[in-house]
């Protein structure tokens, strides 16, 4: 997020970015720091992304599409970070999800058909 950039706008950028790359290379899974250098901030970013994975949330549920956060996990993991999950229940941020359950959410986005969501125009309708 640059300066001028609010966490609501930087979740947009980041669901254009996302969509764009899933339509050329197929949707995947990526890392806190693919995130941060996606989106051109320095790769110590990763480690206070909690403003934009907010702001992530907020947009896919205005949209009610399969919440984007649950493909962006820890190095060498398929889920997101193991602080993120709350002992001793285990579920996952600010979601009654397990692992399990994000599991099943992150095979919902990927599932999506990226050909034909125009994130741009998606985003522009957003508030």
């Amino acid at each position: 997020m640059s300066p001028r950039e609010s966490p609501a706008a930087s979740a947009q950028r980041f669901l254009a970015i996302y969509a764009h790359d899933a339509r050329q290379n197929g949707a995947r899974l990526w890392t806190y720091t693919d995130v941060v250098t996606a989106l051109g901030w320095p790769p110590a970013r990763a480690r206070n992304m909690m403003p934009l994975l907010n702001a992530i949330r907020d947009l896919c549920q205005a949209k009610a599409v399969p919440d984007l956060r649950t493909v962006i996990v820890a190095a060498g993991t398929d889920l997101p970070s193991r602080k993120s999950f709350h002992l001793p229940y285990g579920t996952w941020a600010d979601t009654t999800l397990d692992r399990a359950g994000v599991r099943a959410e992150q095979a919902r986005v990927l599932a999506v058909d990226w050909q034909q969501v125009d994130a741009r125009r998606d985003c522009r309708q957003m508030p």
